[in-house]
């Protein structure tokens, strides 16, 4: 009742407030979607998009091209652009140096009150930036950016007709989201890039700029795991001061060490590990306290860069891979080009070095690097190896330590001048009864060439038995290597020399083993070998050894053969990549050998498995017997007749094969001498042959012998496939029949000699497959034939045994090999006045079963009614022989 009383009283009521003020302020509200629906129509239309466009060409300073314009009054003022390009200047080139899906700029009240095109917020969705760099080393962003004193203006200079002097706008900030940044130098447009860039450009106060932008690294072609992200924040200056004063902080985080050297070379090194960095920059430098020598434009900067994990990209992570740290501090005027550190340090977990550094980039590129001191512990250097190589022992370890300088210039860096020392050391290696002992190491340059001088290493005797061999409580030097380094630095020429005396061959293998270098592949030797070799290189040719090895009271066991190889005397000699071994004194295969094996033309000293280098040889052999070769290379079991023939081809049970990868690696031609070649029964003098082994196949050309008097020629191939196969051809020529190791017990009753062909082809794996598989055909020219103590012409005709000799001038045989056996088509032996015929058959168990007949020839021959032939049959070691009667035989047929 009060409230209605005093409504009444003072003429006025809510509602009535309400409706007082409605109409005004549906007015205000019909004004503001008017105007802002009409700022959207308007910024549509040609004239002011085309007022619009020239405002951000005055803002940008190059021709802009926008696809479409929208704009809104409220809540506050903005104007969108969509697909913005901005071009760059002719200067640089002709395509865009700004280009953005959409450009949306907050615009002041005040300004557009006073008629003016005030900028607050800028966003930029999606933009792609280039910065680019003329061929004076100057980049696009400078035309931006107004001269800081007349004295810098290098002269007047045309502008672009798009282009006008910047205002200054009172814009607060610059939002930036998925963003692109890319580089061009001249008209080539670089790999590098930065992707993902989001963050913001700031003013914290009139003429400062704060700005916080992070990004990821990029490169095209090069695909990328994990390569980080940079971000940058710090302080900068406006354009009328070109950025400066300025204070930057970069950093590098979350990055794999291969991605960085993707990102820098543009390849995969094989390096594999964890990356990060840290630096700073601060224009100002002559300025700031505690800085010498500085000069107008100088920027300070420090950067510190870490690697952790890092190894071999096939190699597991493990405790120890090594982990380094570098840390730069100095100067660089990018002016004029110079960059100069004047301290920078290199760390490890035990090693370090410190000294300074210039770049130059102007007039002549140049980089120089001056190391003042260095401390290095072969710990960290053993550490490094393990990581790059595999197979290296656990239990080595490094005691000795390393002290030196130098300075170094271009890159990749070359030396000018370095001196380094150690007192020496103490190397433990798994398997040795004591450590190694280094001697004290000098090196150095003296006159354009780097020498460390002559040091030595000793080597300690092996554990035995899982104890040191010690005698009252020390521990004998077996072996001492010297080692020198010399390299020329104008012709870029040296090597290493390394020298042993009297070292045992299984202690080298050892070191080697222990430190990942696997020498023995199929083989394994033992001796004493007194050395001098040197590892050479120089710029033009692959690096390659040189020098000898004397081997003496050696042993070399290879894969595929049943006893060791006897080095009595042997020579191994290097010469720019070729190899030769000389042989003075070698037994093997029951024989003693002399000659020489050679390399003749030059291949990589490390070949891969898969090349097969060509080798020649010049071998001589005192005897060779079958047997030897046997006992060496196939099994034990004692042959039969057929297997003592060709033992080569029907060796019983198949033998193990040598390693195949030993066989495919052969590339051998050259001569093979004997003086005696036993196969059996079969004794061959002064046996020549020219061999060839390559592709797993093996040919032997024009061998020759002398045997029963006469001559033996053949040629042969064998083919080590999957399926071996084996073709002989050989000659006889004047063989003493009589002399025929078949004929010994009746060699005084035999005389003759013959001549003839042999063809031989067999193939398989085993006696069983030999046999099944083995033909061939062969035929003889027989003359003078005698057999004395038994007339067989008369035996046959009369019908008894007779007394007496046999004679035919000539004769000719013919047979063939296969099915299990040897067929005689016919042996025809003949003399003026009688001829004799054989024909049968003996087969591999060495079962005979054969018919021989005679009769008179010539004007004096009296036809015979009864026709008489002799039967031979039984096993070849008590042949039976009977005399039998027929009819109608007619051998030969």
């Amino acid at each position: 009742m009060r409230r209605r009383l005093a409504a009444r009283r003072f003429g006025t009521t809510p509602v009535n407030r309400l409706r007082k003020w409605l109409k005004p302020g549906l007015v205000v509200l019909l004004a503001i979607l008017v105007l802002q629906a009409g700022t959207s129509l308007l910024v549509r239309t040609a004239r002011v998009r085309a007022f619009l466009t020239r405002q951000l060409q005055i803002s940008f300073g190059r021709t802009v091209e926008v696809r479409g314009f929208s704009a809104s009054l409220f809540p506050s003022p903005q104007l969108d652009a969509d697909g913005i390009t901005v071009y760059e200047d002719p200067n640089f080139g002709h395509e865009y140096v700004l280009r953005a899906d959409r450009l949306s700029a907050g615009l002041r009240w005040s300004g557009l009150l006073r008629g003016r095109f005030e900028l607050g917020t800028l966003e930029l969705e999606r933009p792609s930036l280039i910065f680019s760099r003329d061929h004076e080393g100057r980049w696009n962003l400078e035309r931006w950016l107004p001269a800081a004193t007349p004295a810098q203006r290098s002269g007047a200079e045309a502008a672009s007709p798009a282009v006008a002097t910047t205002p200054t706008h009172q814009l607060q900030k610059i939002d930036i989201s998925d963003g692109r940044v890319n580089f061009k130098v001249g008209d080539d447009k670089t790999s590098f890039a930065f992707i993902q860039v989001e963050g913001s450009v700031e003013q914290a106060a009139p003429g400062r700029w704060r700005m916080d932008l992070k990004a990821q690294p990029w490169r095209s072609g090069v695909a990328l795991q994990l390569a980080g992200t940079v971000r940058v924040h710090g302080d900068v200056a406006g354009t009328s001061t070109r950025l400066q004063p300025a204070k930057f902080q970069m950093s590098w985080e979350k990055s794999s060490l291969a991605d960085v050297f993707r990102l820098i070379g543009g390849s995969d090194f094989g390096v594999r590990g964890t990356f990060a960095g840290e630096a700073t920059a601060e224009s100002g430098a002559v300025s700031a306290p505690g800085v010498k020598n500085a000069e107008a434009g100088d920027w300070l900067f420090s950067v510190q860069v870490r690697a952790s994990g890092i190894h071999r990209w096939d190699l597991t992570e493990r405790e120890d891979n090594p982990r380094v740290g570098a840390r730069l501090n100095g100067r660089w005027n990018p002016g004029v080009g110079i960059l100069q550190a004047d301290d920078f340090v290199v760390e490890t977990p035990r090693s370090n070095l410190r000294g300074v550094a210039t770049l130059k980039s102007i007039a002549g590129s140049s980089f120089s690097v001056r190391v003042d001191s260095a401390g290095v512990q072969a710990a960290d250097l053993l550490d490094w190896y393990r990581a790059f190589r595999p197979g290296v022992a656990e239990g080595i370890r490094a005691n000795q330590y390393f002290t030196g300088g130098g300075n170094f210039t271009g890159w990749p860096l070359v030396v000018n001048e370095v001196a380094f020392s150690s007192p020496g050391g103490r190397w433990t290696v798994p398997g040795f009864a004591a450590p190694f002992e280094v001697r004290a190491i000098r090196g150095g340059t003296q006159k354009r060439k780097v020498i460390v001088e002559p040091f030595s290493v000793s080597i300690p005797a092996v554990t035995i038995a899982g104890a040191a061999s010690k005698e009252s409580g020390t521990t004998s030097t077996v072996a001492s290597v010297d080692f020198s380094l010399l390299h020329d630095l104008d012709t870029r020429t040296g090597g290493i020399r390394i020298a042993s005396r009297s070292a045992r061959i299984e202690d080298v293998v050892s070191v080697a083993n222990a430190f990942g270098r696997q020498l023995q592949n199929g083989w394994e030797l033992k001796g004493k070998v007194n050395a001098d070799l040197r590892w050479d290189w120089s710029a033009d040719e692959t690096p390659a050894w040189n020098g000898r090895a004397d081997v003496s009271q050696g042993k070399l066991q290879v894969a595929g053969l049943n006893q060791p190889v006897d080095l009595a005397n042997f020579r191994a000699e290097w010469k720019n990549a070729r190899r030769k071994f000389t042989l003075a004194q070698v037994g093997a295969f029951g024989a003693t050998w002399s000659g020489s094996i050679e390399q003749p033309e030059s291949v990589p000293p490390d070949f891969a498995e898969t090349e097969n280098p060509a080798w020649t040889f010049q071998l001589h052999a005192d005897h060779l017997d079958a047997a030897e070769l046997d006992r060496w290379m196939g099994p034990r079991a004692r042959p039969t007749w057929l297997q003592r023939l060709l033992p080569a081809g029907l060796g019983g049970a198949a033998a193990p094969a040598p390693p195949s990868v030993l066989l495919q690696r052969i590339n051998a031609e050259g001569d093979l001498r004997a003086d005696e070649l036993t196969i059996e029964k079969l004794k061959l003098k002064q046996f020549v042959a020219h061999g060839k082994l390559a592709e797993l196949k093996l040919s032997l050309r024009e061998a020759h012998a002398q045997w029963a008097g006469g001559e033996v020629s053949a040629n042969a191939e064998a083919d080590f496939s999957a399926k071996p196969k084996y073709e002989i051809n050989a000659g006889l020529e004047k063989i003493s029949i009589a002399q025929t190791p078949w004929l010994t017990k009746v060699s005084d009753r035999l005389a003759g000699t013959a001549s003839g062909s042999l063809q031989i082809h067999a193939e398989g794996i085993g006696h069983t497959a030999l046999i099944q598989s083995l033909t061939g055909k062969g035929e003889l020219r027989l003359s003078n034939v005698e057999l004395r103590g038994w007339d067989l012409p008369a035996t046959m005709a009369l019908g008894e045994w007779r007394t007496g000799n046999s004679r035919w001038i000539s004769g000719a045989a013919t047979f063939h090999v296969s099915d299990g056996g040897f067929d005689l088509n016919s042996l025809r032996l003949a003399s003026p006045s009688a001829e004799f015929l054989l024909k049968g058959s003996v087969s591999f168990s060495e079962d005979a079963d054969m018919t021989a007949e005679s009769h008179a020839t010539g004007r004096k021959a009296v036809p015979q009614s009864t026709v008489r032939f002799l039967q031979i049959s039984g096993p070849l070691s008590g042949l039976k022989v009977s005399l039998e009667k027929a009819t109608a035989q007619q051998p030969g047929d």
